[in-house]
């Protein structure tokens, strides 16, 4: 595919595709992610309770996320394409997640924003514009998104079939446009 821009003389200038690995390092990813939630999924908004969360089994999760039904979104992140593996780090990271209870989410947000007065629920609420007397269970289902430059057809089948098994996982591709 290629993209333009739009130069101040009106003439279309062409944005390079470039491998995003070459020059960015998956923080940098990270980064652009937890400052855009919003954009991991098309189907609903994510607010970012963690980042490089560290699991009973000593992993780190990319991104720990609450979508607006208080369900948990594990992100992963891969800078270019996304090894077979992936879905197996992705359903151990998520494993750990699903023992985590509205307590343990809490510690986990006030942790990441340094914050240990922090309510979940408001948190939670605030960031969906929820009503105060509309009420939210925390972790009843668990959700995993693979972000990468590539995913891979393994990826993508073994995904399509845990999401055929009631497993919601979700790819997402990037690309990466450089210009003059």
């Amino acid at each position: 595919m290629r993209v333009f821009g739009v130069q101040p003389n009106g003439q279309f200038s062409e944005y390079l595709q470039t491998p995003f690995q070459v020059d960015h390092e998956e923080a940098i990813l990270e980064d652009w992610l937890e400052s855009n939630p919003d954009g991991i999924v098309e189907d609903g908004r994510i607010v970012i309770i963690g980042r490089q969360v560290m699991t009973n089994f000593g992993g780190y999760i990319d991104l720990l996320g609450l979508d607006r039904q208080g369900d948990v979104v594990v992100v992963e992140l891969k800078r270019d394409k996304t090894p077979r593996e992936t879905i197996a780090q992705s359903l151990e990271y998520t494993s750990f997640t699903e023992r985590l209870d509205t307590a343990q989410l809490e510690t986990i947000l006030s942790s990441y924003l340094n914050d240990e007065s922090l309510s979940l629920a408001e948190y939670h609420r605030e960031y969906f514009g929820l009503a105060s007397d509309e009420a939210i269970a925390f972790n009843k289902d668990q959700r995993i998104v693979i972000v990468g430059q590539h995913v891979s057809s393994e990826i993508r089948q073994t995904a399509s079939f845990l999401r055929n098994k009631g497993i919601r996982v979700t790819c997402v591709e990037f690309t990466f446009f450089q210009s003059n």
